[in-house]
């Protein structure tokens, strides 16, 4: 299988048993955060899996992942994300990846969605025991 045709057998897997409750996160987190788990993989590495449901998320704070990338798949609506150096939308079915380290959020020239609404599925691995978003003062 191609890295992408594996992208959606875990997207696929993941969306049909993914529904955990995301009560013990962080304070600081993200608007819309419904779930949030980790799963145990080899090399001493987590899954990190949420589920957010978002409107105009254009107040998203600063930050960066530490992690071994992210993949940010739209499950509903439309989202936006500055990865590639330009502002591009995305919309039900597409995704886009974050590298590692990847400073964003709080951007001032982020595009006004308007009263669009998101549902997204995000994918990361990070390194057991470590913290998977760094929030920036």
């Amino acid at each position: 299988f191609t890295f992408k045709e594996n992208m959606k057998i875990l997207l696929l897997l993941l969306l049909t048993s993914f529904f955990v409750s995301a009560d013990d996160h962080d304070e600081q987190s993200f608007q819309g955060l419904l779930s949030s788990e980790r799963f145990s993989i080899d090399g001493g590495m987590e899954l990190v899996i949420e589920k957010r449901s978002t409107c105009n998320a254009g107040d998203t704070p600063k930050h960066f992942h530490p992690a071994a990338g992210t993949v940010v798949y739209v499950l509903d609506g439309v989202s936006q994300s500055k990865s590639s150096g330009e502002w591009e939308q995305f919309s039900k079915g597409e995704y886009w990846f974050e590298r590692s380290d990847w400073v964003h959020g709080g951007d001032d020239d982020a595009p006004d969605l308007g009263d669009q609404c998101t549902d997204l599925l995000v994918i990361r691995v990070v390194e057991e025991g470590k913290e998977h978003t760094v929030f920036i003062e």
